[in-house]
């Protein structure tokens, strides 16, 4: 089989560590890592060229140094781009790629992350073969409209990837919430159903790449379509559910779903445990109550999964 192959170029040996141990620990397509401070030491790589990329400093680079590598991303140390006359013509059917060395590693790694996808020999880690263990899809759902379902389960979310890997998806279009929702984000849960679709043995990069952080909290950015949103069905998420399992990256699925989306009891029967917030307004009652009567009639859910918990950030879940 062959092997991810990421070499790290700078004459700055402490860079090269620090880039190294975040890729790592943040990456988990198998790669292979060096740490190259002599530019010399490139050549005893450059016969194995089919599955190597190559992170190179703007003051290493230059054509000699580089030949016979196929898949390179130069670290510009200057403001002033590199100009294809200046450098990297003459070499014929090579992936050249520029970004700033003096950024986010965060930034740095979503560049391996998109090159990756262009490297057809590319080989994709499944850990789930590994621990044989299936990843558990949590649920939050409450009939109520203006409830604090979302921080609820951001919250609860939080606390679960303190413990194992956690993954947050919020499945309403009108999301508010300035972490999940923000024009910043350039790919959205709809990217990732996309991808879930026609991604093939990729997907898992793309999930890689389209997953943002907020401190300890791993989430997929919501959506920003609610025409779109609304057309996903049932067996789509189910799809998506099953890609993210595959790609053995994630133990727990916390999964927000809006009281908007397309077959509700559908999604509901895909979570293992279903968390749902108490209300002791009259109104709010009334309609969990007929939720309830309407979850109950259905023999596919099973309401030993069904939990009524209380605002308080899912602490007491299960109470």
């Amino acid at each position: 089989m062959n092997k991810n192959i990421l070499i790290i170029c700078d004459k700055d040996k402490n860079y090269c560590k620090k880039l190294d141990s975040f890729i790592r620990d943040n990456l988990s397509i198998p790669f292979d890592i060096f740490e190259i401070t002599d530019i010399k030491h490139l050549s005893g790589f450059r016969d194995e060229t089919k599955n190597v990329l190559l992170l190179i400093s703007e003051a290493l680079f230059n054509i000699e140094s580089v030949s016979g590598f196929q898949h390179i991303i130069v670290l510009k140390e200057n403001e002033r781009d590199l100009a294809e006359c200046d450098k990297s013509y003459g070499l014929k059917d090579v992936d050249i790629r520029y970004m700033d060395k003096y950024q986010k590693s965060e930034h740095i790694t979503d560049s391996i992350l998109s090159m990756c996808l262009d490297i057809p020999g590319i080989v994709v880690k499944s850990k789930k073969g590994d621990t044989g263990k299936k990843m558990k899809i949590i649920g939050f759902y409450t009939p109520v409209p203006n409830t604090d379902q979302t921080s609820e389960a951001i919250g609860f979310a939080r606390r679960l990837c303190e413990k194992e890997k956690a993954l947050y998806i919020n499945t309403d279009s009108f999301c508010t919430n300035k972490i999940i929702r923000s024009d910043t984000y350039s790919e959205t849960l709809l990217d990732l159903m996309y991808f879930a679709e026609c991604g093939g043995d990729k997907f898992g990069i793309y999930l890689e790449r389209i997953v943002r952080h907020d401190k300890e909290l791993d989430f997929v950015p919501a959506s920003s379509s609610a025409c779109q949103s609304r057309l996903i069905t049932g067996r789509e998420y189910e799809k998506l559910f099953e890609q993210i399992e595959d790609t053995g990256k994630y133990t727990s699925l916390v999964v927000d779903i809006a009281e908007g989306v397309r077959e509700l009891f559908e999604m509901l029967r895909l979570c293992d445990e279903v968390y749902m917030l108490s209300n002791d307004d009259y109104n709010a009652h009334m309609r969990i109550e007929l939720f309830l009567n309407e979850l109950h009639s259905d023999e596919e859910f099973d309401m030993r999964n069904l939990h009524r918990i209380s605002r308080i950030g899912g602490e007491n879940l299960g109470t």
